[in-house]
């Protein structure tokens, strides 16, 4: 245990600490505040919609096109983008101005949406997704960063809080909006949609957020870009582009055992350790700085993210599912998993409030795993005849233990470089990318595994040809019209596959906790015992924040 701090020690730390809020704030109103966070909140709902609205209209596209083969790349090419450049965004916001960055991205997404919208033709429409795809890369990590500079410590949490509750209730709408739009208006209005979305999220920061200035740079910009690691870039988007394509491919297009799905895998393999290999010898002008990793609360947060949003995506998938072989239609059954969305909603702004209070993290990157752990195991023991009640409650207990932990590892990793302006974008990039990249896999967890698992159980049943099993795989309602004792038997592999994801859920959160005991262990420290006053035009309340979330202290337990 190290020794008590001194007086001295006590009083250089204060004076980091100012230095540190004046670099990593800049000064709004109140008002300019809201404006700014509530066009963030808009950006952030476009592209979390994005993600999701698009699933129950790709039947319809595929009909209007008559391009049912190309259904995997208009969700594809979306998602590599996105997923490939985040971190070459979070390393030029350290270099670019972010004010001018998230305008562009916004512009970027707007124009892809519009390419989708007027799309003439399949191939078109998946170039306009490849370009909404860039810019909703940009968009998520520049909101994020810009968050991160214009509030205090004490403040983010709640503000990140509010971004997990957007995130929780687009994953959960976004399909409902995008059948109703399909059936009712046109599948075009799932893209026209984000026009005035984003163009009113566009005005307001060009409007409302001040220049953010770029510090601890010795270069100019040109230079900086200059110098950047583009062979860093080319190999990170080649390393996520070879890993999504089989792994979105797998047990859907193509059976895992396909040549073509393993030499992906093989070649991602490949590739990622070259960019590790080239990433050590480029050293702190890294794309990916693996430096980072040697503190345990970065590699904490990365892996805590990448497994909760794993959770969060496995369960938004099959709760619907739940209620769909109940013989609930789609809309129903989204309305069914209501209470999910609530409590998902509640716990992240309350969590969000709470950290900002009480300054500590770790009680809620506890509870969150803990929640989800005790709720995957209790859904394991449904069955078809299981009420409604029991279900609900389940699903709030679910629902509160994601809600707490979505955003709460963010705010984690921009504590920890809140004094280096370069980290602090990367820190940021690094954590989002482990959020999406978990979303992704989870995402082939809910689609490809649990068919091939469903396919497997259904495979020589009498009576049930190829066709029917295509059929009963790829449209729930279909079940319904069979015969009475085929239904029996294809509901029963769907409950019995269902049921064995639940202990998957089980240890991933499992998982996810362990995560969070990789953080370094700390306590507050005593600056939070000086009286309130205002040093350079901050509280030494935000100032004592700053201290006790900064490095190991904020995400560690009490002693």
């Amino acid at each position: 245990m190290s020794a008590p701090e001194t007086p001295n020690e006590v009083g250089t730390e204060k004076n980091e600490v100012a230095s540190d809020s004046e670099v990593t704030t800049v000064p709004m109103s109140r008002a300019q505040l809201v404006f700014v966070f509530g066009a963030f909140m808009l950006v952030f709902l476009l592209i979390s919609l994005d993600q999701t609205i698009i699933s129950t209209a790709l039947p319809t596209i595929a009909s209007h096109f008559q391009a049912v083969s190309n259904l995997s790349w208009i969700a594809s090419a979306y998602f590599l983008p996105q997923a490939g450049l985040m971190l070459f965004f979070g390393r030029i916001l350290s270099i670019s101005s972010p004010k001018i960055i998230c305008l562009v991205v916004i512009a970027i997404f707007e124009i892809g949406s519009l390419f989708c919208a007027v799309a003439p033709s399949v191939n078109f429409l998946i170039f306009g997704r490849a370009f909404a795809g860039v810019g909703a890369s940009g968009l998520g990590i520049s909101c994020m960063y810009i968050v991160a500079k214009i509030t205090t410590l004490r403040q983010r949490p709640v503000f990140m809080g509010l971004f997990g509750a957007v995130y929780s209730v687009s994953s959960i709408v976004g399909p409902l909006i995008g059948g109703t739009l399909s059936d009712h208006v046109s599948w075009r209005w799932c893209f026209y949609i984000n026009l005035p979305i984003g163009g009113a999220a566009f005005v307001a920061v060009a409007l409302s957020l001040p220049q953010i200035s770029i510090k601890n740079r010795s270069q100019s910009t040109w230079e900086a870009w200059r110098r950047l690691d583009w062979i860093g870039v080319f190999l990170s988007i080649a390393v996520v582009t070879l890993f999504l394509l089989p792994v979105q491919w797998g047990g859907n297009e193509r059976p895992w055992s396909d040549p073509v799905v393993i030499a992906l895998l093989v070649l991602s393999a490949i590739t990622l350790a070259i960019f590790i290999a080239w990433e050590y010898r480029k050293g702190r002008e890294a794309l990916l700085p693996l430096d980072m990793f040697m503190r345990r609360n970065m590699l904490g947060v990365c892996l805590h993210s990448f497994f909760c949003d794993m959770c969060f995506m496995i369960a938004s998938y099959y709760l619907p599912f739940l209620y769909q072989l109940r013989g609930h239609s789609a809309t129903k059954s989204g309305i069914d998993i209501i209470p999910f969305m609530i409590a998902g909603i509640l716990a992240s702004v309350l969590s969000g409030i709470c950290i900002s209070k009480l300054g500590y993290a770790w009680p809620f990157l506890f509870f969150g795993p803990l929640a989800g752990a005790v709720a995957s195991g209790l859904m394991f023991s449904l069955n078809m005849n299981s009420s409604f009640a029991r279900i609900a409650g389940y699903q709030i207990l679910m629902g509160a233990g994601l809600g707490v932990a979505l955003q709460t590892s963010l705010v984690v990793a921009q504590a920890e470089f809140s004094k280096d302006e370069t980290r602090l974008s990367q820190a940021t990039s690094m954590a989002t990318f482990m959020k999406v990249l978990g979303y992704a896999v989870g995402l082939a967890s809910g689609g490809g595994i649990f068919a091939s698992r469903v396919r497997d159980e259904l495979n020589g049943t009498p009576g049930l040809d190829p066709e029917f099993l295509r059929e009963a795989l790829s449209n729930i309602k279909f079940i319904f019209t069979l015969a009475p004792e085929l239904q029996a038997i294809v509901l029963g592999a769907y409950v019995h596959v269902q049921r064995l994801f639940y202990p998957k859920r089980v240890w991933l959160s499992g998982i996810t906790y362990l995560n969070r005991a990789v953080a370094e262990k700390g306590q507050r420290s005593g600056v939070e015992q000086v009286e309130a006053k205002v040093i350079n035009g901050f509280r030494t309340d935000d100032l004592q924040m700053v201290n006790c979330m900064r490095s190991s202290k904020f995400s560690g337990y009490p002693n």
